[in-house]
Order: structure tokens, then sequence, then C-alpha cells
């Protein structure tokens, strides 16, 4: 039995799922990327006629800052040179600007080279007999510092832009059913339930704590399943080479009414008032 609390104000009734992307959480769906996850829930959330209406937050989230520097996404560079493009693929991996240009000599003709300037941290790439051009094809450009389709001047080809070798500034936590934010991007970027900001080092934790406790309004009727989605700005998403995040979602849901349980001397009350007790019969 219970009994049905009726306040001015709303009661406050929290609920936290305590979640990550390994694979007994959920059903993972990019393997060792572990970054697109299927949770399965049933009645996580159900709306009801004694709610007035429910918050969603993230409270906390711990990332591994286990992926590279160059990865599937920007490994590519394109060469146009005598009417003829060829792709180079770099390896993936963490690189610094040295280690960068060994790599770029081992994949290129020898008749290539490569230096970096030492005050402005910008590459000069040189051919000993023919000219070129590196393509808007490339996905490697935001690293060495290129965009567009760029040609070398004579034999020579200064880059435009200094060279990159951070890490992602951020991580996008994307869930349809539950993002109520909007991300700049190249794609559609309205799935974004959270940014979280890279303050780690390589190989370090990336931890995001609510200080400011921001939350948004909860609009779905109920919730049973959701998928999350680690991603870059454009989308991709990230290979965690592995590693599992961790994350909590909590739903902070306003009542005007709760059903209570009867405290124990009124259930006992009403059981004795519902009980019949019949007379002894004579032995």
């Amino acid at each position: 039995m219970t009994e049905i609390i009726r306040t001015e104000q709303s009661i406050v009734d929290i609920k936290q799922f305590h979640l990550s992307t390994r694979g007994d959480s959920g059903n993972v769906l990019n393997g060792d990327y572990k970054s697109q996850i299927i949770f399965s829930l049933p009645d996580a959330i159900v709306v009801d006629d004694s709610i007035d209406y429910i918050y969603f937050s993230v409270p906390y989230v711990v990332v591994p800052n286990s992926f590279y520097i160059i990865n599937y996404t920007n490994n590519k560079l394109y060469v146009l040179q005598s009417a003829v493009t060829t792709l180079y693929e770099f390896p993936v991996g963490n690189y610094t600007s040295q280690s960068f240009m060994t790599t770029f000599k081992t994949l290129l003709p020898n008749q290539f080279s490569i230096t970096l300037g030492i005050n402005s941290n910008v590459f000069t790439i040189t051919h000993t007999t023919t000219t070129f051009s590196l393509t808007s094809a490339s996905t490697i450009d935001a690293v060495m510092g290129f965009s567009g389709t760029t040609a070398a001047t004579g034999l020579t080809l200064i880059l435009s832009r200094v060279c990159n070798f951070l890490p992602l500034p951020r991580i996008n936590l994307r869930c349809p059913d539950l993002a109520h934010s909007f991300i700049s991007a190249s794609i559609d970027g309205s799935d974004v339930v959270l940014s979280v900001p890279n303050n780690a080092k390589l190989n370090g934790q990336i931890v995001y704590n609510n200080t400011s406790n921001m939350k948004t309004l909860f609009k779905l009727t109920n919730l049973n399943s959701f998928q999350v989605s680690l991603t870059d700005d454009d989308g991709n998403p990230i290979n965690f080479n592995g590693i599992s995040s961790f994350f909590t979602f909590q739903f902070e849901i306003h009542r005007r009414t709760l059903a209570k349980p009867l405290p124990f001397n009124k259930l006992v009350s009403f059981i004795n008032s519902n009980s019949v007790i019949e007379p002894e019969k004579n032995q």
C-alpha cells in the first residue's frame, strides 16, 4: 500500500546511470575504437502524470587520451607531378615535427626533401628536378600546414601555415535522443550532448566535471535505449585504441506528487482494520 504525498514545491527524484564504453556495458559498434555504443536500459525514464519536468545533465566524464595525432582520417598526402597524382599514406601514430620529416623522407621518393623553419615552424618541401603540387584531396593538410591545392614555385614549396602536431582540442559526446546543443562544424552538430576540452597529456586521462551544473530539459516521453558516440568536430568516431571511456548521465525528475509506502504502524492498522476475526468454535 502507498500514500500520495503532495507538496507546494516539486519533489526532486534523481536517477544516475554510470556508463562506459566497455564491452559489458552495452553494444559496442566499432570494436577497439570504443567510440560508438548502444545502451539498452528498459524503462530507464518513463514520464507519468506526476512529473512536471525532467532535467538531463552529464556530471562526470573520463576519456583516455589514447588516440593518435595522425590517424586514418588525416594521414593522406596527394602529390601532383607531371600530370600524375600519387597518394602517400602516413602510418597512424603520434608524431613530432622531427619524426614526421623522417617518415616523409622514407615515404616519398628521394628527390624530395623537407625542412622546418627554426623560427617560423613552417615546412619547406623541395624536389631536385620537377615542380609539383600538394592537392586539395589531401587529408593531412591541417597537420602539415597548407590548405587546398598548393603549388610549388619552381622546385620549392613553402607551406602557408605552421605545422600542427597537437592532439584533438576537444571530444564531442553525441547522443541524438538527449542532445539540445549545437557545435559549429562541417557536418550537422545538433546531436552533441557535451564538448569536452582535451586537458590531458598524451596517454593521460581527460577529466570533465560539471562544476557549472549545466543541464537541459529532457523532452521525450520515455527512454529505453540510446546510442552514444565520441567524435571529433567533423563527426568522425575517435579511435581510442582499445581503452574505455566512462561517463555519468543524470536525470533530475521534478514531481508534483510522489507515491510513498505506508509507515509500518499505518500498514499494521490497515491490515487489522481489514481483517475479519472469526469466533472460536467450542470443542
